[in-house]
């Protein structure tokens, strides 16, 4: 997949695309979100278009205010907790 659809489907910014990992960024006014999804849960949720919408409520409401940077990983084992 190529670095411009996943900005799409995250409406997120691609910091990092490689083949081991993808590094999204949400950078609000406040404070900056960054995501990693690694390779085999990213086509896992591209196939799952309701993971992607699962997964980016979820992240906006756990998202602690407080702090300026905050970095989530997310690969085979902690998926299932956001969707």
């Amino acid at each position: 997949m190529k670095k411009a659809e996943i900005e799409k489907l995250f409406d997120g910014k691609v910091a990092v695309y490689d083949q081991d990992h993808v590094v999204i960024d949400w950078i609000d006014s406040r404070r900056t979100l960054e995501v990693t999804i690694d390779n085999d849960i990213l086509n896992l949720l591209i196939n799952h278009q309701d993971y992607i919408r699962n997964i980016l409520k979820h992240l906006k409401r756990q998202t602690n205010r407080t702090m300026t940077k905050e970095i989530v990983n997310i690969n085979r084992c902690n998926y299932k907790i956001f969707i």
